[in-house]
């Protein structure tokens, strides 16, 4: 349950301790307002009720503002006595406080209320901005929530005409606005986005949720995977419409959760997770349906899995470098309530040079695009088949992937080569590694935390490892069970989807299940140990890790996943 406490314009002091004895009593998160805030409620619902955002701030990006945001975390406040150098948002007055956190929460209030009651000339209507400052300096983290381009008013001079104002823009307008996504792709934002919305508007007449709106999409990946698969002219176009149908409906669950502010656990996992199996399944669908129209067996499907294991690992690496190199270069340095001085001082050197080249709009789409991000491997996937085949398609996007996948590493190293040394998100990397009974037994004094500075790389080359070793055996000795291979790849990144989605939650499989699964150390010498045996041995440990990985990775422990989420938000 979240409660919301609107902040007095009467005393700072007073204000703290009416949050502390709330915060005492909750059950649930706590929505923070600042009394003279006069913004339209509907605005305001991505902070207020999404039970999903965590501890986080409502804020408008302005090169004048009072705060400074890093890779959509808040890094520094200000307020009538914190200064706050390189701004470029500012608070709008609105912060939530996550359950989760509010343990934490309550000591620096308590040294904020004293700080106060010593500083009189603190103003009461900065209470959100004094609050969130004490956050920061207590290495609290704030996530960022833009909200979107609607009229809002801190102690206006005439109230009645900022209600006026705020109130001008309809509630449709707001949750149209409120359905868009601020990092899409060029394709998606550009193409997708324009076919969606009227979609969303259907999808929310007929009261669909956001989880029935993704089903369906799942559904119509399937079905276009199943198009791609019969090879001939016509089922190529019909899977390639089917495929784009399916991205189109891909973007209504998000549109109608946003819009609706519908959020669950559940939604934000089968958003997740249903992505990767459409795609990969549309691979599969494309070298059967390539094999179908007389492409070489073995030709056909490892294209497919040389792509399926690229694109696996490229994933991790992104998900992993983007978090590690905002614990790097957003992390919060623990700084005195009583020290006036932004404790980051100005932004200056690469981070500052590549941040002014990325606001310039030509560079940041440019960037945007030879990333290859989802709407544009699948229009590639699309037209390409539509054009020439299914086996064109996937080799054109492996190609196209493995040239995105270069260009993002070579920034990342040169990234990482002026980073510190010192140890970070050691716990975030150490829960992906996915070791087995073999490795997992050995004393601690063999196993090292991943406390290098390259450490996001290393569920990237681990995947790389297994997967590419299973891709190479099946390629190069049994090109018979390479479509066996693929299904059992197949499984195997849907596991380390999961494990990298867990991870950046905060948690990890439980090892009964990772241990189920044999870790990457047992699977792996399984499957050399067959390969080695020979063709028979090779083939009875894909199908047997196939009905047991399967039962492991994706039935069980999708359950327990969902399962613990739901324990949690009963708490």
């Amino acid at each position: 349950m979240t409660l919301t406490l609107t902040l007095s314009a009467t005393s700072v002091a007073a204000n703290i301790d009416s949050v502390i004895a709330t915060l005492t009593d909750s059950e649930g998160d706590l929505v923070l307002i600042a009394e003279d805030l006069v913004i339209n409620p509907a605005v305001l619902e991505p902070v207020t009720e999404n039970p999903l955002a965590g501890t986080c701030a409502a804020v408008r990006r302005s090169r004048d503002g009072n705060l400074r945001v890093v890779h959509h975390y808040l890094l520094a406040a200000g307020t009538s006595f914190h200064q706050v150098k390189s701004p470029n948002a500012v608070s709008v007055g609105a912060l939530r406080l996550a359950l989760r956190d509010q343990e934490r929460v309550v000591p620096v209030l308590r040294e904020l209320r004293d700080f106060a009651l010593k500083n009189t000339s603190l103003g009461a209507r900065e209470s959100i901005e004094l609050i969130i400052t004490a956050l920061l300096r207590a290495q609290i983290q704030v996530k960022e929530v833009e909200l979107v381009d609607a009229p809002w008013f801190r102690s206006p001079a005439n109230v009645e005409q900022a209600c006026e104002k705020t109130q001008a823009q309809t509630e449709t307008t707001i949750r149209r606005l409120q359905a868009n996504r601020v990092d899409d792709g060029f394709y998606s934002t550009f193409v997708v986005r324009k076919l969606s919305k009227p979609l969303t508007g259907l999808a929310i007449r007929l009261g669909l949720s956001p989880n029935a709106v993704t089903s369906i999409s799942f559904l119509i990946g399937l079905l276009a995977a199943a198009a791609f698969a019969a090879g001939s002219r016509w089922f190529l176009i019909i899977g390639a419409i089917l495929l784009q149908l399916s991205l189109v409906i891909d973007c209504v669950d998000g549109e109608v959760a946003r819009a609706t502010s519908r959020f669950s656990t559940l939604g934000a996992w089968l958003d997740a997770s249903t992505d990767r199996v459409k795609e990969y399944a549309a691979y599969a669908g494309l070298a059967a349906g390539a094999v179908a129209v007389g492409i070489n067996n073995g030709l056909a499907w490892s294209v497919a899995l040389v792509l399926m294991v690229v694109q696996t690992a490229r994933h991790m690496g992104d998900y992993n470098f983007a978090v590690i190199q905002r614990i790097r270069e957003g992390g919060l340095p623990l700084a005195a309530l009583t020290d006036p001085d932004d404790p980051w001082g100005a932004q200056s050197g690469a981070i500052a040079r590549s941040a002014q080249i990325n606001s310039r709009p030509v560079v940041r789409w440019t960037k945007k695009v030879i990333h290859l991000p989802i709407g544009e491997r699948w229009l590639v996937l699309s037209v390409v088949a539509v054009i020439v085949n299914g086996y064109w398609a996937l080799l054109t996007l492996l190609v196209l992937t493995s040239l995105a996948w270069l260009y993002t590493l070579v920034g990342r190293v040169l990234r990482t080569l002026r980073w510190l040394r010192e140890p970070a998100g050691v716990q975030i990397i150490a829960d992906q590694l996915d070791a087995g009974p073999l490795l997992g037994s050995l004393p601690t004094r063999w196993k090292p935390a991943p406390t290098s500075r390259w450490n996001w790389s290393f569920p990237m080359l681990l995947r790389i490892l297994e997967m590419g070793i299973v891709a190479w055996i099946a390629i190069y000795a049994f090109p018979q069970w390479e479509a066996l291979a693929f299904a059992y790849l197949f499984i195997i990144a849907f596991h380390h989807y999961d494990s990298l989605y867990r991870a950046l939650s905060g948690s990890r499989a439980p090892r009964w299940i990772t241990w189920s699964a044999l870790g990457v150390d047992g699977r792996t010498v399984l499957i050399v140990l067959a390969s080695l045996i020979g063709n028979t041995a090779f083939h009875s440990i894909l199908n047997l890790g196939v009905a047991w990985l399967f039962m492991w990775c994706v039935v069980i422990a999708s359950a327990q996943y969902l399962g613990a989420q739901k324990k949690m938000e009963l708490r």
